[in-house]
């Protein structure tokens, strides 16, 4: 995932600069807004690919690897 896309999805404008907190921050307001055990049962495959782009995103932004 390259960085400007996990910026967006983390809600930063893509070409900022959030430190690891606010990443951490936007992150976990992100995972509530999408986590799948908070959807119904049709839902649920929608909700569960969002969290998993997500958590790519944090993870890529608190790495520091974008591709």
């Amino acid at each position: 995932m390259r960085s400007d896309e996990a910026r967006v999805l983390l809600g930063f404008p893509p070409n900022s600069r959030p430190t690891p907190s606010q990443v951490k921050a936007a992150f976990k307001k992100k995972v509530w807004e999408s986590h799948p055990d908070l959807f119904p049962v049709n839902e649920k495959p929608t909700a569960e690919s969002k969290f998993k782009r997500i958590s790519e995103a944090c993870n890529c932004m608190l790495s520091g690897n974008s591709l």
